[in-house]
């Protein structure tokens, strides 16, 4: 009985792989199914290659870039093998994680794994620049606070796949050891928003960005840290802030991704944040004009002014990146005049801007990925 057992799964197992092999050559000669065409993929697909005799031994290569790209049940095995089967994301630079959490596929995944290319001389070249920068604000009357962003892979580890092993250490983790050795004012955000899950969502399920609510709570504690120099900034509660939700379907992982994948994620909320009028609120103002990095994609963000109208507080230079921009609406409240400079991810001193703007405070915020660009000083 077994040995007949046997034997029909060894048939059908033969008939399958026989149907696999047969059923996309019958469908291109017959065209016997209405098949479903891949859409939104962000990439031109490869077209039928022309025979040129003198050029044969590159037509092998062109034909299978062309027949993967056409593939008949191409659509239907994308979504089968990925979306049922494996949820295996067909785009490297994203990871699709549990309960339907979108991560960066690139540097933050060799960053927490440990990944990321650096030397114990490095981690001590980036500490001696900060202090150095430092150092250079501090002959010019100016406190400089460092803060650092955490990836989404560190506030929410449990929605990665099952693989995904944090490293014993991180490059982030041994440059805050060696900054705890100097008299940099800084913070690493990961226990100030782990230790706010409880409030609501942080981060952005299909964006490797926090949202408005993640930027909340970033700014309370960069507030706080400056706080201890500057008591008289105020620090507004979460209640002081009108919280208008959106929903949608967007964030610069989920898009790269073609419209097949996208149709198993759902809309998240995000809001849009004003402080309530009882409040004290802060306005944009016409930009200074620093001129922007040549090259940097967003000019139009390069440069965000804004102006309270207490005039009694200090005033405030920002050199950030992408994660700040939703910080921007909660902390511009609480200084008398607020510039921060998105000097595409080069984190310099912009010691022409410090001299113009002759700013009480000047604060770093940097994404750690983005940490080891504080080499190049």
């Amino acid at each position: 009985m077994m040995k007949k057992s046997v034997h029909i799964y060894q048939f059908v197992t033969v008939i399958i792989f026989l149907t696999l092999i047969i059923l996309p050559v019958l469908q291109d000669t017959t065209q016997i199914f209405t098949l479903q065409k891949l859409e939104g993929e962000n990439r031109s697909i490869a077209k039928m290659p022309t025979v040129n005799l003198n050029q044969l031994d590159v037509f092998p290569a062109q034909f299978t870039s062309f027949y993967n790209d056409n593939f008949p049940f191409r659509a239907f095995f994308f979504k089968f093998d990925y979306r049922i089967l494996f949820k295996k994301s067909p785009v490297q630079q994203v990871i699709i994680g549990k309960n339907k959490w979108l991560f960066s596929g690139t540097k933050e995944a060799k960053l927490y794994q440990g990944e990321t290319l650096f030397s114990e001389e490095d981690v001590t070249l980036i500490v001696n620049n900060l202090e150095r920068r430092m150092k250079k604000y501090g002959e010019l009357g100016i406190e400089f606070y460092f803060v650092i962003a955490p990836t989404t892979f560190e506030i929410y580890p449990e929605h990665l796949p099952s693989y995904f092993l944090r490293a014993n250490e991180t490059l982030t983790d041994k440059v805050c050891k060696q900054l705890q050795n100097t008299d940099i004012k800084f913070v690493y955000l990961k226990e100030e928003l782990i230790n706010n899950k409880t409030e609501g969502q942080l981060y952005c399920k299909l964006d490797n960005h926090w949202n408005e609510l993640g930027s909340y709570f970033a700014c309370k504690a960069i507030l706080e840290l400056i706080k201890e120099d500057f008591p008289e900034i105020p620090l507004y509660a979460s209640t002081d802030f009108e919280w208008l939700p959106e929903y949608k379907k967007t964030g610069n992982l989920v898009n790269m991704l073609n419209d097949n994948f996208k149709a198993i994620f759902d809309e998240e909320v995000s809001f849009q944040v004003k402080l309530k009028d009882s409040c004290r609120s802060w306005y944009e103002v016409a930009k200074a004009g620093y001129p922007c990095i040549e090259g940097f994609p967003y000019p139009w963000i390069y440069e965000v002014t804004g102006e309270t109208h207490d005039n009694e507080l200090p005033n405030i230079l920002i050199i950030r990146d992408s994660y700040f921009s939703f910080v921007i609406p909660f902390i511009y409240n609480s200084f008398s005049r607020s510039v921060s400079i998105f000097d595409s991810w080069n984190y310099k001193e912009n010691m022409d801007i410090v001299l113009q703007e002759k700013p009480k405070i000047v604060l770093l915020v940097i994404y750690e990925p983005h940490i080891i660009n504080l080499l190049n000083e």
